[in-house]
């Protein structure tokens, strides 16, 4: 069902970050969900943005499609606010 990255926002417990979380489906059929804060100077060059300057607040991998809504939400994501990344302004 999903061949391409998903994401939506997240709330953010910092009033000087953005927080989002994504659904990256993998070449063996598995699906790496990830949620992140980055500060939001950071958010004005988006070139600068990767992991050593982003804080990762969730990264796990699951086997099935099937497992990803329960993902997302231990990511903090209600998972029908999954959409394509344009949507959400996601920065990667």
């Amino acid at each position: 069902m999903w061949k391409s990255i998903v994401a939506a926002r997240r709330v953010c417990g910092s009033a000087d970050n953005e927080s989002w979380a994504w659904v990256i489906p993998l070449k063996a059929g598995n699906f790496r969900i990830r949620a992140f804060d980055v500060r939001r100077e950071l958010l004005a060059n988006a070139d600068d943005l990767w992991d050593g300057n982003l804080s990762i607040v969730h990264d796990e991998f699951v086997a099935t499609i099937d497992e990803v809504d329960d993902a997302v939400r231990r990511a903090g994501v209600d998972p029908e606010e999954l959409d394509a990344p344009w949507k959400c302004d996601f920065p990667l």
